[in-house]
């Protein structure tokens, strides 16, 4: 039998986020939201990208003698993306690796290679393997599977999600996680349609399904100064939490550590909003506590 596929764009390992102890964590293409603040831009779209770091170039050539589409210009950095089949030949002979790919087709037993290299330190540390993206669910099949493999081995696991995928595709890969990490953006659904580019009813439909599954529920607030960080919102959200039995609250506070990969794919970062500062953080914080649920900043 073939054996099944998923979209990988990084597998990035000793991370001491995203989950309990230290973790190794799968990043998956596609994601049916567009958040406006998004970190991974190049998680998205659901086909491999092509990532250009023009300030790496050293103009040797390379690229422009083995693009046959035309895409790439022999005097510029830059290429015509509309041109571009992915045939990856451009990212595979720069010596400087200017020219990336976004995206790589990995079966279960490629990713659990990886992945099962650090499980001395999943034991020692009680971390495991967190899956992510974009939005992992978006590859529910692949993950159920990977899951199961990884499992077997008393892997501890965790998934982070937007929620935004139907309970058919989530239900199998959410019940096999020991750690379910919720992101809720917006309490109100217009705003967050204005956000993210889709309402917020499925996604709070699912939390109160997911939250009933043997893994740890912990809601998670991407704190995003001027966009959804008023009391009101936090507030809700955190009455919310503790409605549905969400073991605890994380608040993130916003960065632009994202904003140079936007460039890399040919894109413009178009958020305005504002980090908040560590007493407005702890202000929300406290506001969550008064909810019910436990709080903490970060995650």
């Amino acid at each position: 039998m073939k054996e099944i596929k998923g979209n990988v764009f990084n597998i990035q390992k000793y991370s001491v986020h995203d989950g309990h102890g230290i973790r190794t964590i799968v990043f998956l293409k596609g994601c049916p939201l567009r958040c406006e603040w998004c970190s991974n831009p190049e998680s998205q779209s659901t086909y491999p990208e092509i990532m250009l770091t023009a300030e790496s170039c050293c103009g040797c050539g390379s690229c422009y003698e083995v693009c046959k589409t035309g895409a790439i210009r022999p005097d510029s950095v830059k290429w015509l993306r509309n041109k571009c089949v992915l045939c990856r030949k451009c990212a595979d002979v720069c010596p400087t690796e200017a020219r990336t790919v976004a995206g790589t087709y990995m079966t279960v037993s490629e990713v659990r290679e990886v992945v099962m290299q650090d499980s001395i330190f999943y034991r020692t540390s009680k971390g495991g393997v967190t899956f992510s993206g974009g939005e992992p669910l978006m590859q529910s099949e692949f993950v159920t599977e990977l899951a199961k493999s990884i499992k077997k081995d008393y892997v501890r696991l965790a998934a982070e999600t937007t929620g935004c995928v139907s309970w058919n595709q989530s239900e199998g890969p959410l019940s096999m996680m020991d750690e379910i990490l919720y992101d809720i953006k917006h309490m109100d659904s217009g705003i967050h349609r204005q956000l993210t580019g889709v309402g917020n009813e499925l996604i709070l439909e699912n939390a109160e399904k997911a939250a009933k599954l043997p893994g740890d529920f912990v809601v998670r607030i991407p704190v995003i100064g001027g966009k959804n960080s008023d009391e009101e919102n936090i507030c809700r959200t955190g009455v919310f939490a503790e409605k549905i039995g969400a073991k605890e609250v994380h608040l993130l506070p916003y960065h632009r550590f994202g904003e140079s990969k936007y460039r890399k794919i040919g894109r413009t970062y178009t958020c305005e909003a504002y980090t908040p500062d560590d007493e407005q953080m702890q202000r929300l914080k406290k506001l969550v506590e008064e909810s019910g649920v436990p709080c903490r900043i970060g995650g």
